[in-house]
C-alpha cells in the first residue's frame, strides 16, 4: 500500500527515527513506520516541522516541504500575523487556525494517490483529516489518549476558548476517520460514550514488543551492575517510563524505604525523565533512598533493554486516578519479554494482560504497603521470580509482538481501503463517528 504517514510533529519524530532519547508516543510511531516499510509498504510522511510550515517526504531525515498553493501566498501569511497580533491585543490565545489550514493545503497536494492516511491524533490539529474527507482518501485514526483529558490529570487543564476549541477538533478527526485505532478497551469505552464514536469502527490494538531485542540477557546484566555499582546479589528493582502524574513513582519510592532499611543491599534503578522528576529525587532522598536509589535520566531506546536484562522484579505504578486507566504501557510489554518478574498495579488494560499469581504480582493503585509486600515476596522467592519472569516472557512473544500489532495494523488499513468503494469516496458515508453527544 502507499501510505501517507501523519506523525504529530517532525523534530521528536526525526530523534525517535534516529535511536535518541524521546518520548513513547514518537518511538512508537517510528517502529510502527519502520515495520511498515520492512513490510514492502512505501510511505510518504506529512508533519509540520514548524509553525505553518510542513514536510512531506519518503526520508523523514530529508525536510522536503510540503507544496502550498494559496496557503503560501503573501496574503496568507499577512492575515495570518495580522490575526495573531490581534488576538494577542485581545488576550485571545493561539487557536491554531491558519496553521490548520496551511497543513490542509499541504495535504490536498501530498495525499492524492495514497492508498489511506495513518495519522497520530494530536491536539488542535484537523487539518490532515479534512484534507481526506476532501479528497476522499481513507483515514486511520491512532488514539493514545483522550489529551484533554490528560491535561486535566497533569493538573494544566486546558480552558476557555482552547478547550473549546481543542474537543471541537477532536470530534471532527474522530468522525472524519474510516477507522480509529486505540490502545485499550477503556480507551474504546471513552471513545464511544464520551465522544459518540460508533463501536463497531474502533479498533483496540495494545502496543507491542521485539522480543528479539528484549530478552534476558547475563552479559548485560552482568555489564548495568557493574556500571551502576550494584553488587551481583543485590536485588535490583526497576522503573523504566515518563515521570507524569500518572506514573506513580512517589508510591514505589514509599513501599523501597521499608524494603532498604531491612535489606541494605537493595537498588531501585530509575530509567527515564518527566516532569515530576526532581520532586521524586527530592522525596527518595526525604525517605533516606539517596544511596539506594538510582535516576538514570533520559536514555535512548536502545540502551533499555540492559537496564531490563539487569532487573530483577519491575514495577508498572499507577496511582488511584479520577477515572479508568486507558493506556497501553510500552514498558509492559518490554518487562514481559525481558522476562522479568512484574509488579503492577492493577488498572486499566494492565489487568486484562497480566493474571496475579501467573505472570506477575498485581496490587491495587496508590498502595505502597501492598507494592512493598509484592517486592519483598519476590526479593526472598528466587523460583517465584523465575516461574513469573518465564512465563511473562511466553505471554510477550506469543501475543504482543510487533510482527502481530503490524499485520493487524494491515489488516485495519486494508480494511479502512476496502470498505469505501470508489463510487463513495468523498462522502463520509461509513466513516468512524455518529453525531456526537452534547459535552
Amino acid at each position: 500500500m502507499r501510505i501517507a504517514f501523519c506523525p504529530p510533529e517532525l523534530g521528536e519524530f526525526q530523534r525517535a527515527t534516529a535511536g535518541a532519547p524521546t518520548n513513547a508516543t514518537y518511538l512508537i510511531q517510528a517502529l510502527v513506520a519502520s515495520r511498515l516499510r520492512e513490510r514492502g509498504h512505501a510511505l510518504t510522511f506529512i508533519a509540520p516541522r514548524a509553525l505553518g510550515e510542513e514536510v512531506c517526504t519518503s526520508d523523514p531525515r530529508v525536510e522536503t516541504p510540503a507544496p502550498r498553493s494559496w496557503s503560501a501566498r503573501p496574503w496568507f501569511r499577512t492575515l495570518a500575523g495580522g490575526a495573531w497580533r490581534v488576538q494577542r491585543a485581545l488576550g485571545v490565545p493561539y487557536l491554531n487556525v491558519f496553521s490548520n489550514l496551511s497543513l490542509y493545503d499541504a495535504c490536498l497536494h501530498c495525499l492524492p494517490g495514497h492508498d489511506v492516511v495513518y495519522q497520530r491524533s494530536a491536539l488542535y490539529r484537523d487539518g490532515i483529516a479534512r484534507a481526506s474527507v476532501q479528497l476522499g482518501v481513507p483515514h486511520v485514526l491512532f488514539v493514545e489518549a483522550d489529551e484533554i483529558l490528560e491535561h486535566d490529570l497533569m493538573g494544566t487543564p486546558i480552558t476557555g476558548l482552547l478547550r473549546w476549541r481543542a474537543g471541537r477538533m477532536f470530534r471532527h478527526n474522530l468522525e472524519a476517520a474510516d477507522r480509529v485505532i486505540c490502545v485499550s478497551e477503556p480507551l474504546k469505552a471513552h471513545l464511544v460514550s464520551r465522544w459518540g464514536v460508533r463501536p463497531e469502527a474502533v479498533v483496540v490494538m495494545p502496543n507491542g514488543v521485539d522480543a528479539k531485542t528484549f530478552r534476558p540477557d547475563a552479559d548485560a546484566r552482568h555489564r548495568v551492575r557493574a556500571a551502576l555499582g550494584i553488587a551481583e546479589g543485590a536485588p535490583v528493582v526497576l522503573f523504566v517510563g515518563n515521570f507524569y502524574e500518572w506514573h506513580d513513582v512517589e508510591t514505589v519510592l514509599n513501599a523501597m524505604a521499608p524494603l532498604a532499611q531491612a535489606n541494605r543491599a537493595v537498588r531501585l534503578v530509575l530509567v527515564g525523565d518527566g516532569a515530576t522528576r526532581a520532586a521524586m529525587e527530592q522525596r527518595a532522598q526525604a525517605l533516606g533512598l539517596g544511596a539506594v536509589a538510582h535516576f538514570t535520566g533520559l536514555v535512548a531506546h536502545a540502551e533499555v533493554p540492559q537496564y531490563m536484562a539487569a532487573a530483577d522484579i519491575a514495577v508498572v505504578p499507577y496511582p488511584r486516578l479520577p477515572q479508568e486507566v486507558w493506556l497501553s504501557p510500552l514498558k509492559l510489554f518490554e518487562y514481559m519479554a525481558s522476562g522479568v518478574a512484574i509488579v503492577a498495579s492493577a488498572a486499566g488494560q494492565v489487568s486484562d494482560v497480566l493474571q496475579d499469581g501467573v505472570n506477575a504480582l498485581l496490587v491495587p493503585p496508590g498502595d505502597a504497603q501492598a507494592t512493598s509486600a509484592a517486592f519483598g515476596r519476590l526479593i526472598d522467592d528466587g523460583p517465584l521470580r523465575a516461574a513469573l519472569g518465564t512465563r511473562a516472557r511466553a505471554d510477550a512473544v506469543e501475543r504482543h509482538s510487533w510482527d502481530q500489532y503490524i499485520r493487524r495494523l494491515e489488516s485495519v488499513m486494508e480494511d479502512a481501503r476496502d470498505s469505501r468503494a470508489p463510487a463513495t469516496r468523498g462522502s463520509r458515508a461509513g466513516g468512524a463517528g455518529a453525531t456526537p453527544r452534547p459535552t
